[in-house]
């Protein structure tokens, strides 16, 4: 089984045609909408939601569309995408301990903030692969984990066709 985490920015690219890294996140998105493969989990982070309404009110100013979006990824990832929480929810027994958690997993891995809960959702869920367009934020957590690998969408699609050549 391969486990792979897709950060927010892969998907937002997806989704807005002026994002610098749109055709290939639509590729890669299509590509996880689209294909079945019973060896391969795609998830992401409960939080992606949050990002996701956040930049695109940021850039539309247009609270419609930031819901219409969240609604519409959510409904379209139902088979495909799993959100999953940073940690589980029998060791989330409060705020206090998530942000902790929080904390602990940036002082790690160095991340920002927002990368922090990407990188704890990550690594509580033991990924393979952790699929981003800003693979140096999360240079050091690839060091640390020797079993993650961090890639562009387009690097793993690549690796994808050596993979499954007939996909």
């Amino acid at each position: 089984m391969i486990n792979i985490y897709i950060d927010t920015d892969v998907i937002v690219a997806a989704e807005m045609e002026d994002e610098q890294n749109h055709e290939e996140s639509r590729k890669f998105m299509d590509y996880v909408l689209e294909t079945e493969n019973p060896d391969t989990t795609f998830i992401t982070s409960v939080f992606t939601f949050l990002e996701l309404a956040a930049a695109m009110i940021r850039r539309t100013n247009d609270e419609d569309k930031a819901y219409s979006l969240v609604h519409r990824v959510g409904r379209s990832w139902k088979e495909s995408i799993k959100p999953v929480p940073p940690m589980p929810s029998k060791k989330l027994t409060s705020f206090t301990r998530l942000v902790d958690r929080l904390v602990e997993t940036s002082v790690k891995f160095h991340t920002k903030a927002g990368d922090t809960i990407h990188a704890q959702t990550a690594a509580w869920h033991k990924v393979d692969y952790l699929i981003t367009w800003n693979t140096k934020d999360f240079s050091r957590m690839e060091q640390q984990l020797e079993s993650l690998t961090v890639m562009t969408p387009t690097e793993l699609l690549g690796e994808f066709k050596k993979l499954y050549p007939e996909k």
